[in-house]
């Protein structure tokens, strides 16, 4: 997939001035709200080859009424609705029945005092129908677990069971024992849908999300996520699929240098009330001095600055030695018509083409040279300016890999049967900080994203 290929990312002038800190604070939470699809229909099916088909069972006594039934189960179907499963079950039963007005014991056991009379429902004849209904009621737990409650809900036998023989209506019998039987079924559900793999999942997924990606040639990509939560749970009848929102809290940071960081386990399910569907990255991009002195490096040319008829001088190499105050001071390396090092106090910025510049240019000059010193070339306002346009460092790369990096990493399959897709759809830059090491860049970025589970 070439995320180069996206619509053109929307990205605003820079509106905040560099600020020096002494001490790198973090920045502001980043929110993912990712829509996810959990798809149930394998644990649903499960369930029904795992639950039992056949059911029997009797009652023998001497007098009143004795009988023994059969109940065969259709397979189950099931509907979704709100955050509700909906299971009906049709099938189809036969009952075998006597009846012993009363009994004595002469013989030396309980025995009819007449022949018994003997009737049957289903027996040599088609089989009554009964139709079931269970309600689950479906939540996900503080540790990423599929909970539900299942009950049943109406027991209705389609074909009545009437003995005339005798005057007995068999239906109360039969539910009676009937449903002894499927309740136990209540709990086989629940069995069955609490092996969805949500928590395994979330913790593939939490773990994968902790790993560092490489964006050569520039650093590393950390999405450092902090809180985990799942929100607006619905089911749908479409693919019997579960519907809910992933939030996520994260201190993302783009670094030039390799960064130390400690893997944290899953934390306990906790949702962000009141929360935003899009996400947004608030991403903290610190550059090393030393890093930024080899793109300086790799990217500056030579300049040539004439002083007069007769005499110029090179401009060889910037360097970013720190900062001082709110405002960062450089080397510069000349030679030509005078050699030495020339150190700059410069205000740096970053302009609406995403690159590093430098302005308001004062000179320091911190050597012995009385030549140095008293050089009218100094004052030459053509040097101030050749400086301001040979530094120029082009961020966009940066900038662009970032966010090219994210976008590999939510999208794809980030564990086996989970596939994370997303879009990054602006990108703004908030802050712009200095400190005795680092240069830090704050951008936002918004977008959204999703998560199917098989």
């Amino acid at each position: 997939m070439s995320l180069l290929s996206c619509k053109t990312i929307e990205i605003d002038p820079p509106a905040p001035e560099f600020k020096f800190i002494e001490e790198v604070s973090t920045t502001e939470p980043s929110f993912l709200s990712i829509k996810t699809e959990l798809s149930l229909k394998p644990y649903l099916q499960e369930a029904d080859q795992m639950l039992e088909r056949k059911f029997s069972g009797d009652v023998k006594q001497c007098e009143g009424i004795s009988y023994k039934y059969n109940f065969d189960r259709d397979p189950l179907v099931f509907n979704f609705k709100g955050s509700e499963v909906l299971c009906d079950i049709y099938g189809k039963f036969d009952l075998g029945l006597s009846y012993c007005p009363g009994c004595h014991d002469l013989f030396g056991g309980p025995s009819c005092v007449v022949p018994r009379v003997y009737a049957s429902c289903g027996i040599g004849e088609p089989k009554r129908r009964v139709h079931i209904s269970y309600t689950s009621r479906i939540i996900i737990s503080d540790n990423f677990t599929l909970r539900s409650q299942t009950n049943l809900k109406e027991f209705e036998l389609l074909d009545p069971c009437k003995i005339t023989v005798f005057q007995y209506d068999a239906t109360p019998t039969i539910e009676k024992e009937v449903r002894k039987s499927l309740i136990l079924l209540e709990e086989d559900i629940d069995k069955q849908l609490a092996l969805a793999p949500v928590r395994e999942t979330m913790t593939g997924v939490w773990k994968a999300l902790q790993e560092p990606i490489l964006v050569s040639p520039f650093g590393y990509f950390y999405l450092r996520p902090s809180n985990i939560g799942i929100t607006e749970f619905t089911l749908s009848n479409e693919g019997q699929k579960a519907h809910f929102t992933t939030q996520l809290l994260a201190q993302p940071v783009f670094s030039t240098n390799e960064l130390e960081q400690q893997l944290a386990n899953l934390p306990k399910n906790t949702p962000q009330a009141n929360a935003s569907n899009t996400s947004v990255f608030n991403l903290r991009t610190i550059a090393s001095f030393d890093s930024i002195n080899q793109f300086l490096a790799r990217d500056f040319e030579r300049q040539q600055i004439q002083i007069n008829n007769k005499k110029s001088i090179y401009l060889d190499k910037v360097q970013v030695l720190g900062p001082q105050g709110e405002r960062m001071v450089l080397s510069v390396a000349f030679s030509g018509a005078k050699n030495g090092v020339l150190y700059l106090v410069v205000k740096p910025y970053i302009d609406v083409q995403q690159h590093f510049r430098i302005r308001e240019i004062d000179y320091e000059l911190k050597t012995h040279s009385v030549l140095l010193h008293s050089a009218k070339w100094l004052l030459n306002s053509k040097l101030k300016e050749k400086i301001e346009n040979s530094v120029d460092v082009d961020l966009s790369p940066i900038l662009n890999e970032t966010r090219a990096a994210i976008e590999r990493q939510i999208n794809g399959e980030i564990t086996p049967g989970v596939w994370l897709n997303g879009k990054i759809e602006a990108l703004k830059v908030e802050n712009l900080l200095l400190t005795s090491g680092n240069l830090i860049i704050d951008v936002r970025l918004d977008g959204q994203l999703k998560l199917k589970i098989n």
